[in-house]
């Protein structure tokens, strides 16, 4: 029987992962295409048309800093391939930690570590179709739904004061769900975790400040890499 090792390194799932990121390339490109030629329609010069281009090219390459650090962070989880597909195309790190994490658990692993060396190719299809069918939950809502939520938030617009408790409301959600989970996993975790946060207030204090704006691109890639290398000191002091 094949293991979970063998699935994530296997020629067939980098082979499905590579066309399927290739199909998304593509289908990118064409859209750009289409657009750049809707904008010319429209009289906008090429000029500008070529500097809003540099211009998001920038602002798309830093955020994304953090994406790399996370796929290294998930590579000692799900290996190279699956990891690679996950944070490409619509996954986030945190979602794929947590259901990794939860999936080891519920089949009595002590870490994702021993799931990773352990676990049968069964086992890791389990978190293949929960990461991926379980991520389209929220498509499939917003099929019915999703011009009916969309007009709503427009008209809350008007209003200053709904807006900021919609999207405080859904900030706390996130945070219900989340931070329990990485401050009660263990010790380590809960740690890393915390020195990620003061790192982000510090950057974010100092990002409010004119000459330090920049800093606002950077504070997710240099709270997860603060995070991490903390980790080497807390997995000492604790262990």
């Amino acid at each position: 029987m094949a293991s979970m090792k063998d699935i994530i390194s296997s020629p067939l799932l980098l082979a499905l992962v590579a066309g399927g990121l290739i199909y998304i390339v593509i289908f990118s490109l064409i859209h750009l295409k289409k657009s750049y030629g809707r904008c010319l329609e429209l009289g906008i010069t090429k000029e500008d048309l070529h500097k809003v281009i540099k211009s998001s090219l920038v602002f798309s390459i830093v955020p994304s800093l953090s994406i790399v650090v996370g796929l290294f962070a998930l590579i000692s989880v799900l290996g190279v391939v699956w990891s690679w597909w996950r944070l490409s195309v619509i996954g986030s790190l945190s979602y794929e930690s947590l259901i990794s994490s939860s999936v080891a658990s519920a089949l009595k692993f002590s870490s994702t570590a021993e799931m990773l060396e352990q676990a049968t190719g069964s086992q890791f299809g389990v978190v293949m179709i929960l990461m991926s069918i379980g991520m389209l939950s929220g498509f499939f809502i917003l099929i019915p739904f999703g011009r009916k939520l969309s007009m709503s938030v427009v008209k809350t617009e008007n209003s200053s004061s709904w807006k900021y408790v919609l999207s405080g409301t859904f900030m706390l959600c996130l945070f219900a769900v989340y931070i329990p989970v990485l401050l009660i996993g263990d010790t380590i975790q809960a740690s890393v975790m915390l020195t990620g946060l003061v790192i982000a207030v510090v950057l974010g204090i100092l990002a409010s400040k004119p000459r330090l704006r920049w800093l606002n691109e950077f504070i997710m890639a240099f709270s997860m890499i603060g995070g991490m290398i903390s980790s080497i000191f807390w997995t000492k002091l604790f262990q």
